[in-house]
């Protein structure tokens, strides 16, 4: 329970300091409009496929850690 709660917020900060450095790259990019947009969506896509790994990984090490501690309090009773 403890772990969702810091592994949202890390996520929520994550996407949050994703967001600021877009803008700012937006705002002072040397390039012009049209190549910034095609540099920023493979830059995006490349970052939410990360946090897609990312995600589910987390998700399997927490569903296999659940699996077991269950297994474990069946045995015992």
């Amino acid at each position: 329970m403890i772990m969702a709660k810091s592994t949202s917020k890390l996520l929520i900060a994550t996407v949050l300091g994703l967001a600021a450095g877009i803008g700012i790259g937006i705002l002072i990019a040397p390039a012009k409009g049209s190549k910034t947009r095609q540099r920023l969506r493979k830059k995006v896509i490349q970052v939410a496929e990360s946090l897609e790994e990312g995600f589910f990984e987390k998700f399997k090490e927490n569903s296999e850690t659940d699996i077991r501690e269950d297994q474990s309090n069946e045995t015992k009773t």
